[in-house]
């Protein structure tokens, strides 16, 4: 059987584990990895080991949910500012940040140094948790419930100006 004959079939499959997976964006992008996740179960499947559908059905669910989970990670790390709100000049020696907006500039120079080592290192430089808690001798646990209070916090000071 070729994979148009294959896709054919369990196209309803298909539908039902983005529907089940809960896709409501970006659905052509996690039909598509349905669908490739569906031809490597045709590739890798082995009849003694249960049935296709089965076999199948798990491959592309796990495979849609991979793909949400590393597009959520990647949402929490991106901060979207435009150009005109928000201008950062890095001094690497340093780590501070000259900010042209005002209101900015107040929030961050009431930062300690280690709140602003926390931002600098997992919005600009983009290090894991594990890597700043690391450098800051503190469990990773701790560290992701530091940056959890220090955004809120950011964001009453910054809805208050």
């Amino acid at each position: 059987m070729d994979f148009e004959q294959c896709y054919e079939q369990y196209k309803p499959l298909v539908q039902k584990v983005l529907h089940r997976c809960r896709v409501y964006k970006n659905f052509d992008e996690f039909r598509h990895i349905a669908m490739v996740a569906l031809w490597e179960a045709m590739q890798s499947y082995d009849e003694k080991k249960g049935s296709f559908e089965t076999y199948a059905y798990f491959m592309m669910r796990y495979q849609v949910i991979a793909e949400m989970r590393k597009q959520n990670v990647e949402q929490q790390r991106v901060m979207l500012i435009s150009d005109d709100v928000l201008q950062f000049n890095m001094d690497n020696q340093q780590n501070t940040c000259v900010i042209e907006t005002s209101k900015l500039a107040v929030v961050w120079e009431e930062l300690a140094a280690e709140e602003r080592y926390i931002l600098h290192s997992y919005y600009v430089e983009q290090n894991s948790d594990k890597e700043i808690a690391e450098s800051l001798q503190l469990k990773t646990d701790t560290l992701k419930k530091r940056r959890q209070r220090l955004l809120q916090r950011l964001k009453k000071q910054l809805s208050k100006c």
